[in-house]
């Protein structure tokens, strides 16, 4: 299936930049032309993010950076160590992770983790890396400290088919999140192993957070639309975006530290007033991926068969968008827990 893409806003207000459309055009052409990974420290990750997320996956960077806050403030001190060592041998540590990061050591940490979260869909915008997803696809040369160069944008999501009125269904293809997942959690603490470790590591954040937004485990398939949505990519709703992106943005769109603080403390309590302040979570890859694709099921495809178009998309009651700002909250916040208690099992 084609990569998760956005289109148009999100559900909250977007943010306004304060820079002009030229500066913005500058970041992407000079990503696209960073030969080297010395290339990159002239634009921090933050700004990166704002300025390419219409090709981002998954929550948008806001999204990805509440669970990673969640989890960061819950992992245990022995988990906290280990994460911190593996994230500083990651070769984008101090050109992108730290970047602008407080001078305060626990402060930092905390920033490299959240900034961590949001990496792999960074690299998409990246010349370094390539889209091992193409036919003939030529790779970009390897650069110390990786162990690959692809994007594998085909693992921030799996699409396990449904169908509401009989369409033939296609199979889930490989790789994708769930198998992703369970590679990693096995290798990630394998003994000698920091290099591929501290690569790992951002794609475990990353994706633990995907597969808790509902439309990275399904694809649905109607007669109108026999190849499937691609996880509601192209099903096209009111006011000029897909069902995807709506989704995406449910948390809103504002990713600085003051806003996905706060969030995360809301969520937090939230969870705590219903789950306990120690609750227990899944730490099944598999149960996160159905659980996803049911609430796919039940809470987002509620508007029928309908798939809309660029020219005439669906138009949603405002009930849904508060419906998905409800649905974001709880995921995110589960999420957070989730990834710190796989954390805080794999590093005791």
């Amino acid at each position: 299936m084609r990569p998760r893409t956005k289109s148009g806003a999100g559900i909250g207000p977007r943010r306004a930049s304060g820079r002009p459309e030229s500066w913005r055009t500058n970041v992407r052409r000079s990503l696209k032309s960073c030969p080297t990974h010395e290339a990159i420290p002239a634009f921090p990750m933050l700004a990166v993010l704002l300025f390419l997320s219409p090709a981002v996956f998954g929550w948008n960077a806001t999204g990805h950076r509440i669970a990673a806050a969640i989890a960061y403030d819950h992992l245990t001190p022995a988990a906290k160590q280990r994460v911190d060592a593996l994230l500083e041998k990651h070769p984008d540590y101090a050109t992108l992770f730290i970047r602008d990061a407080p001078a305060e050591p626990e402060a930092r940490a905390r920033a490299a983790f959240l900034a961590a979260s949001v990496w792999p869909d960074v690299i998409r915008g990246d010349s370094r890396f390539y889209d091992d997803t193409r036919e003939n696809a030529k790779p970009t040369p390897l650069l110390p400290g990786f162990p690959y160069m692809a994007r594998h944008t085909n693992w921030h999501y799996i699409d396990i088919p449904f169908s509401p009125d009989g369409a033939a269904l296609e199979a889930v293809k490989p790789p994708n999140a769930l198998t992703e997942l369970r590679r990693i959690l096995k290798e990630i603490n394998q003994p000698g192993n920091d290099l591929v470790a501290s690569y790992d590591l951002p794609w475990l954040i990353h994706l633990e957070g995907d597969v808790h937004q509902p439309l990275h485990c399904t694809s649905r398939f109607v007669q109108s639309q026999p190849k499937g949505d691609a996880g509601g990519n192209n099903v096209f709703v009111t006011p000029g975006r897909n069902l995807h992106a709506l989704w995406d943005d449910a948390a809103g769109s504002d990713a600085s530290d003051a806003y996905v603080n706060r969030f995360a403390a809301e969520i937090t309590a939230e969870f705590v007033k219903r789950r306990g302040r120690h609750p227990r979570v899944s730490k099944d890859p598999k149960r996160w991926v159905r659980e996803g694709f049911e609430l796919a099921k039940s809470d987002v495809y509620t508007f029928g068969s309908g798939t809309g178009s660029r020219e005439h998309p669906l138009a949603l009651p405002e009930q849904y968008f508060a419906d998905a700002r409800r649905v974001a909250r709880r995921q995110l916040a589960l999420a957070g827990f989730r990834l710190a208690a796989i954390l805080n099992e794999q590093f005791k």
